[in-house]
């Protein structure tokens, strides 16, 4: 386990709170979940699908031409600017200076930036986040033993990271950003190595004191309904669970699409979150992946200092 500490600490930058008219908050659940002062952010998880910069490397991805390459930071930054979130999850980010660069296309709105290089050494992508709530720590799980799972001889890791971001908030909030193993190749040897990587969530979630609100985010490229994934959808609540299979497609392909892309909820989470929404037609000629989201309601204890938080491997 790695804990990161900021690398620049420059201005102070405020949390702007959202008015949501969508959000159908219950009473109950902003007196149970919610200091009186609370206003409405956004939390969001996208995949952006290879964002990779113009810059050959050892790594095996495509390296584009520095026009496609600036072409794709732009898309990406309008899809961003779009949702508008106040913190959002990314995955497919190969390095920081690309996601600075999409942060200042969009006038540096977001004062805290974090990348890890994870453990995905064939194509160099990594999980990330923008923020404009205060950060309050970041923890690497990427070297964490993964639950061995019968057929498999070793011990698998994070396919990238589960990034633990902990912000300043009241009530406290936790994100685990993650993007599991795809389903490509051996599916059943895919499935248990995902197996595995929801389990290392619920350990990593075990060790999260139960008065802090969790989220686990990201591409776990599996469905809601598969056994790779069924230690989380039993241990957290779905907020999508609602919407019918037709609308709750987070991932578009050749012929058709499914749901990749998850926000799960622990009870505490459940308290505070609301208007949960797939944003289904802005990224399309982006990612093949829609962007995810949720309201919060929270307070930030206080405003969101510049940070860079990053660690090389």
């Amino acid at each position: 386990m790695r804990i990161l500490l900021p690398l620049i600490l420059l201005v102070l930058s405020g949390c702007t709170p959202r008015e949501v008219a969508q959000a159908q908050t219950p009473e109950s659940t902003v007196v149970a979940g919610a200091p009186a002062d609370s206003s409405y952010y956004r939390l969001a998880s996208w995949n952006v699908r290879n964002l990779f910069d113009d810059v050959d490397d050892p790594y095996r991805d495509e390296t584009p031409s520095t026009e496609e390459y600036q072409s794709k930071l732009r898309e990406l930054a309008k899809v961003i600017g779009e949702v508008d979130a106040d913190f959002i999850a990314l995955q497919e980010v190969e390095n920081l200076a690309s996601l600075s660069e999409v942060n200042s296309l969009l006038g540096n709105p977001y004062p805290q930036v974090g990348l890890l290089e994870g453990n995905d050494q064939i194509r160099g992508i990594d999980v990330a986040f923008l923020s404009r709530l205060p950060v309050k720590e970041v923890v690497s799980h990427a070297s964490l033993d993964l639950p061995l799972q019968d057929g498999d001889p070793q011990v698998h890791h994070f396919s990238r990271d589960c990034l633990e971001v902990r912000l300043d908030t009241e009530p406290s909030v936790v994100v685990l950003v993650n993007h599991f193993k795809s389903a490509r190749g051996d599916s059943k040897k895919s499935a248990r190595k995902r197996r595995a990587q929801a389990e290392g969530v619920l350990q990593v979630a075990e060790a999260i004191p139960s008065e802090e609100a969790l989220f686990v985010v990201g591409d776990l490229n599996g469905r809601q309904d598969e056994w790779s994934l069924e230690p989380l959808f039993q241990r957290f609540q779905d907020p999508f669970a609602g919407l019918p299979p037709e609308t709750r497609i987070t991932h578009r392909y050749r012929h058709g699409g499914s749901a990749l892309d998850h926000i799960l909820l622990d009870p505490e989470a459940a308290q505070i979150a609301s208007n949960a929404r797939i944003w289904s037609e802005i990224a399309k000629d982006t990612s093949d992946h829609n962007p995810v989201s949720v309201e919060l309601l929270i307070s930030p204890a206080k405003e969101a200092a510049k940070r860079v938080w990053a660690e090389s491997r």
